[in-house]
């Protein structure tokens, strides 16, 4: 991934969770690395192990649209509810992974509305799965 470029500190640390940009190329093979359960080319570069703690919920919440894990956002999708985890940037920069379809959405945009919108589109996209 040659794209990504990563915001730090005064002492060259990143938060880990925010300030990161990257095109929608890197960002899809984020979401192919998580469906892969961290394995890239062959090889697995990030453990398995920590591809399942991190994609389950660790926060559930008492409102709002999903809960929540490591940087990564849990709910279901579809009318017959898939369990997927999502990535989400500011504004509007999302990857989406739906293991048991086998799939991984990306949407890029610069929409200031609710999220909502973001809900029904991969609804009708698992759906049309």
């Amino acid at each position: 991934m040659e794209s990504v470029e990563c915001e730090t500190d005064a002492q060259g640390i990143s938060d880990g969770g925010n300030e990161f940009a990257m095109n929608v190329y890197d960002m899809a093979k984020i979401g192919q690395l998580y469906l892969n359960k961290g394995t890239w080319e062959g090889k697995q570069i990030v453990s398995e192990q920590w591809i399942e703690e991190s994609t389950k919920a660790q926060f559930e919440r008492s409102s709002g649209s999903a809960d929540y894990s490591y940087q990564w956002w849990v709910r279901t999708f579809g009318d017959h509810g898939y369990n997927a985890y999502f990535a989400q940037g500011h504004w509007g920069q999302y990857i989406f992974v739906v293991p048991d379809l086998n799939l991984v959405v990306v949407m890029t945009s610069h929409y200031e509305g609710s999220s909502s919108i973001y809900w029904q589109l991969m609804n009708q996209i698992v759906n049309a799965c």
